[in-house]
C-alpha cells in the first residue's frame, strides 16, 4: 500500500504544479490594461478545471488509503 500512496503523492504533486502553472497563465492573461484573449482564457480555464478535478480525485483516493491504513 505504501507504494500506491507514494505514487499518488507524486501524481498529486504533479497536478499541483500544473494548477500553479495555469493559475500563473491566468494572472498574466488578466493583467490590468491588457485586452483579454477570450478563447485563450476559456482554454486555460478548461485545463485548470481538469487539473483541479484530477487533484481532487487523487486526494480523495489518497485519503481513503490513509483511512484504511489507520483502521488496520
Amino acid at each position: 500500500m505504501e507504494e500506491r500512496e507514494e505514487m499518488l503523492l507524486r501524481r498529486l504533486e504533479a497536478e499541483g504544479q500544473q494548477i500553479a502553472m495555469y493559475r500563473q497563465s491566468l494572472l498574466e492573461l488578466t493583467k490590468p490594461g491588457i485586452k483579454i484573449n477570450c478563447p485563450k482564457l476559456v482554454a486555460i480555464c478548461k485545463h485548470l478545471n481538469n487539473h483541479i478535478s484530477m487533484f481532487d480525485t487523487i486526494n480523495d483516493e489518497l485519503s481513503r488509503l490513509e483511512a484504511i491504513g489507520i483502521q488496520a
